[in-house]
């Protein structure tokens, strides 16, 4: 049998046995569910209370000199991506 034929021949037996997959059909509610109480904790009111005492800590930090002001807006872009996140990612994905 010559190499294209083979080919061929596999090609369609793999076809023909097609399936859907494994993955498909398991359960993943509870990762999902852990994975939104994170999302949900990290944006909801406890979030919102995490990072003003983050932005005040890092902005009385750089009051006093201890850090730099370039490092205080990285914590501020950082922050607001963490707050932006499920926004960006309900639009790309339309969910």
């Amino acid at each position: 049998m010559r190499p294209i034929q083979l080919f061929i021949s596999v090609l369609t037996v793999f076809v023909v046995l097609a399936e859907p997959a494994m993955a498909q059909s398991v359960d993943l509610s509870p990762f999902v569910s852990f994975f939104q109480g994170i999302v949900d904790a990290m944006t909801g009111p406890l979030g919102v209370v995490l990072g003003t005492l983050a932005l005040m800590g890092v902005f009385a930090s750089w009051w006093f000199n201890i850090i730099d002001l370039r490092q205080a807006i990285w914590v501020l872009a950082g922050l607001m991506g963490i707050a932006a996140a499920p926004t960006i990612v309900a639009t790309v994905f339309g969910a």
